[in-house]
């Protein structure tokens, strides 16, 4: 399921990113990467997805978070 379809407080693993290498690129430098472990901290349906990883807390442009496929956990 798309990142952007989870609710603020979900904790989900990430399974694929499904976008082209620049954006691939940006994000495995974020630590967004298959396997990584991240919480939706808010995710309002509309306006930027915050997402808590690690220590840091990263807004995703809703068509970034439409590319990336996670699953609870």
């Amino acid at each position: 399921m798309p990142l952007n379809e989870f609710k603020q407080g979900d904790r989900v693993k990430i399974k694929s990113l499904e976008c082209g290498q620049n954006l691939r690129k940006r994000l495995m430098e974020l630590g967004l990467f298959d396997g990584s472990e991240i919480e939706i901290v808010k995710n309002d349906n509309f306006g930027p997805l915050i997402i808590k990883i690690f220590e840091s807390k990263i807004a995703l442009g809703r068509g970034e978070a439409q590319k990336i496929y996670a699953q609870k956990i």
